[in-house]
C-alpha cells in the first residue's frame, strides 16, 4: 500500500448541531441498493457531503442512506432461541462489529411476527451452498413461521443520542476573535513541504528529537533545523528519511558523547521533549532517582552553551503532581537566565487524539519586560500555587472536530494487511474475558482515538490497546502504523523505513508503533510555537505562501490547521449502517 496516497476527503467536520437541515442530502449523490437483490457482504451505502464551514457549528457529514438488508422473520414465541442460534451460528452481528454496534435490532413486525436483521452469508442457504452453515440453523430456516426478506435498514433505538453534548476542545476560547472563522477542512494531498518557505525565518535545535515531531511543525513554520540529537538509530534513520535539508553534520546521537563546542550559537529556539517515563502515571515515576529523570539537565546545557532566545519542551501531565521534582526543573531553567512558564495544553481540538501534555515555554529574560512585584512574588516557590512566571499567553485553538472516521481505514486496508492487524482467535478470546474491556472503548466512526504511548500493541488481550472494530465476522485489528501517524496528526508525507531484512511484519508495526508514541502532535506543536516566536521577537517575513499573517501566532494557527489537513483520510471509506450514533449520521433519503 501507498502511504504517501493518504490525503483525505474529510466531510465530517462536525460544528454544532444544524437542526432542521432538510437539503443535507441534496447536494450529495445519492447510491442506493436495488430492493429486488439485497446487498453482498461487505457493499455499504456510505454517502459524504461537504459544506463550507461556519464558526461554532455542526456541519452535516456522512449520511447513511436507505439500503436493503436480510432480515429474519420469525414468531414471538421464537424469537429468543432463534437468535441464539444466529449467535451460535455467526449469521448476526456482535457488538464488536461495525454492524453491530448497538446490539441486535430485532423489531416488530406485527403482531405475528418479528424481525431478526442477519449476515448476507445466511444467502448461502438459498444459494444451496450449505457446507458452511450449521444443521441448527437450517433446522432454525426450515421452521413452519420462518423466513427470509430483504427489508430497508431499521435503525436501533439505542442510535437515538439526540442529547449526546458537543464537547468543545477549544484551548483559551475566551481569545477567539469575534470574527473568527475556520477555514474549509479539507485533506491536502501535496508533499508536507511543498509550504516551506525558501528562506529560512529562524533556526532552531531539536533534543531527545525521536521522527521529528517537533520538526514537522517547525519546518512548515519556515524553521531551519541547526541541530538536532537522538539516541535511538531507527529514529535517527526516520529522521533523516524525512528531513533532507538538515545537513547531516547537524544530525547527532546519545547527547552525553556530544562535545560542548558542538552545540549552536545564533539559535533562536529550543524544542525538546524530554524523557518522560520518570514522571509519568503509568509507572512508578522515580523522578530523578534514575538516569531519564536527570536528561533534563542536557537541556540546561545547551541553554547555558547555546543561548536561544526561547524554547518549547514537553512532557507528561504527570509531572505536575510530582512538585518537588517540578520547582527543580523550572529552577534549573531559570537559573540559565530564563523566565519560565507551562500549561496542559491537549491536541483534541486539532487531531484525533486528546493527548494531553505539559509544555513549558522560556524566554531569555533581556527578552522580556522588566520584572513585575507580582513575578517577584511567584518567585518563592516554596509559598506560591505555582512555581511559573506570567509574562506568556498560551494561544487560542480551534477545534476542527476531527474524529476516528476522519483518519482510520476500517475494512479499506489491503486484505494481506488486514490478516497482520487483526487480532488472532487465541488473542481476542483472551480480551473478551477481560472484565475491563468493552466494545465500546473501540475506535468507533465518531469518537475519538485513545492517547497512544509507545508500547501500544503489545499485550493487546490485556486489554490496554485501543483496537479498529471490524465488519463481521472479523475481530477487531490494531491500528496500522499509518494510522497511528494520522491520530498524532503526522502528515500523510511522512516516510518510515523499509522493513529490516528478518524483521517480521508486526515487529515493523510496533517499531514505528514505539516511535510515533513518543512523538508529539505536530498541528499542536506548530500553534504554540507559533505564540513562542511571537515572544521571543523573531521577525515575521511576508512570504507568497502567507501574506495575510498579522504575527507568528496567527500563522501558528493557520499551519497546525494545515498540518491537520494533511494528516487526514485520502478519500472516503464505506461504512455499514448502524455503526454512528449521532442521528444527523444516519439519516434516511
Amino acid at each position: 500500500m501507498d502511504d504517501d496516497q493518504s490525503c483525505h476527503l474529510s466531510s465530517t467536520k462536525r460544528r454544532k448541531k444544524m437542526v432542521g437541515d432538510s437539503s443535507s442530502l441534496s447536494s450529495c449523490s445519492l447510491l442506493s441498493s436495488s430492493s429486488s437483490s439485497p446487498p453482498s457482504h461487505g457493499i455499504h451505502s456510505l454517502v459524504e457531503c461537504s459544506k463550507g464551514r461556519m464558526p461554532r457549528e455542526r456541519i452535516s457529514g456522512s449520511y447513511i442512506i436507505p439500503i436493503m438488508e436480510y432480515v429474519l422473520h420469525v414468531p414471538p414465541r421464537l424469537t429468543k432461541s432463534a437468535y441464539q442460534v444466529l449467535l451460535v451460528s455467526n449469521a448476526v452481528p456482535r457488538t464488536w462489529h461495525l454492524e453491530g454496534r448497538f446490539g441486535s435490532r430485532t423489531h416488530k413486525i406485527d403482531e405475528m411476527t418479528n424481525g431478526i436483521p442477519v449476515l448476507p452469508l445466511i444467502n448461502q442457504y438459498y444459494d444451496n451452498n450449505m457446507s458452511n452453515i450449521s444443521k441448527e440453523l437450517i433446522d432454525l430456516l426450515q421452521t413452519e413461521g420462518v423466513s427470509i426478506v430483504t427489508k430497508e435498514y431499521v435503525r436501533n433505538h439505542r442510535t437515538d443520542h439526540s442529547n449526546i453534548p458537543d464537547l468543545d476542545a477549544r484551548i483559551h476560547a475566551e481569545l477567539e476573535p469575534c470574527d473568527y472563522c475556520l477555514p474549509s477542512i479539507i485533506p491536502k494531498c501535496a508533499n508536507a513541504n511543498d509550504t516551506i518557505p525558501p528562506a529560512a525565518a529562524f533556526t532552531y535545535a531539536e533534543l531527545f528529537g525521536g521522527i521529528g515531531g517537533f520538526g514537522i511543525a517547525l519546518e512548515r513554520l519556515g524553521g531551519k533545523c541547526i541541530f538536532y540529537s537522538e539516541i535511538d538509530e531507527r529514529c535517527r534513520e526516520t529522521y533523516a528519511l524525512n528531513f533532507t535539508t538538515t545537513p547531516t553534520n547537524c544530525i547527532h546521537g546519545d547527547i552525553y558523547d556530544i562535545p560542548d563546542d558542538k552545540f549552536p550559537t545564533n539559535l533562536d529556539i529550543l524544542v525538546a521533549g524530554f524523557p518522560c517515563q520518570p514522571f509519568s502515571t503509568l509507572g512508578e515515576q522515580p523522578g530523578f532517582n534514575c538516569d531519564k529523570g536527570i536528561l533534563f539537565m542536557q537541556i540546561v546545557r545547551m541553554l547555558e552553551l547555546s543561548k536561544p532566545k526561547g524554547f518549547l519542551l514537553e512532557n507528561v501531565p504527570g509531572l505536575l503532581g510530582m512538585r518537588e521534582s517540578l520547582i527543580v526543573i523550572v529552577n534549573a531553567f531559570r537559573g540559565a537566565g530564563y523566565k519560565v512558564t507551562a500549561e496542559l495544553c491537549s491536541a483534541r481540538g486539532l487531531t484525533a487524539t486528546p493527548r494531553k501534555r505539559l509544555f513549558f515555554v522560556g524566554v531569555r529574560e533581556n527578552l522580556v519586560a522588566s520584572t513585575t512585584a507580582q513575578d517577584n512574588d511567584m518567585r518563592d516557590t516554596t509559598q506560591s500555587t505555582t512555581p511559573f512566571d506570567c509574562f506568556f499567553q498560551f494561544p487560542f485553538i480551534p477545534d476542527l472536530k476531527i474524529c476516528c472516521h476522519d483518519i482510520l481505514y476500517y475494512d479499506s486496508l489491503p486484505t494481506s494487511e488486514l490478516e497482520v492487524l487483526r487480532l488472532s482467535q487465541s488473542t481476542f478470546s483472551k480480551l473478551s474475558q477481560n472484565k475491563c474491556w468493552k466494545p465500546s472503548h473501540l475506535a468507533w466512526p465518531n469518537r475519538h482515538c485513545d492517547t497512544l504511548t509507545s508500547h501500544y500493541g503489545n499485550a493487546t488481550g490485556r486489554g490496554d490497546s485501543q483496537l479498529v472494530p471490524s465488519s463481521a465476522p472479523h475481530p477487531p485489528r490494531r491500528f496500522s502504523v499509518r494510522e497511528c501517524a494520522r491520530i498524532m496528526g503526522i502528515p500523510n508525507s511522512f516516510k518510515f523505513c523499509d522493513i529490516l531484512q528478518g524483521q517480521g511484519e508486526m515487529a515493523k508495526c510496533k517499531e514505528g508503533y514505539r516511535m510515533i508514541g513518543n512523538s508529539v502532535c505536530p498541528p499542536l506543536i506548530a500553534a504554540l510555537a507559533g505564540a513562542v516566536l511571537d515572544a521571543i521577537g523573531v521577525d515575521m517575513v511576508k512570504d507568497k505562501i502567507s501574506p495575510a499573517d498579522d504575527n507568528w501566532t496567527a500563522k501558528g494557527i493557520r499551519v497546525a490547521i494545515d498540518l491537520a489537513c494533511c494528516a487526514l483520510r485520502a478519500s472516503p471509506v464505506p461504512l455499514p449502517a448502524g455503526c454512528l450514533v449521532s442521528p444527523e449520521n444516519e439519516k434516511k433519503g
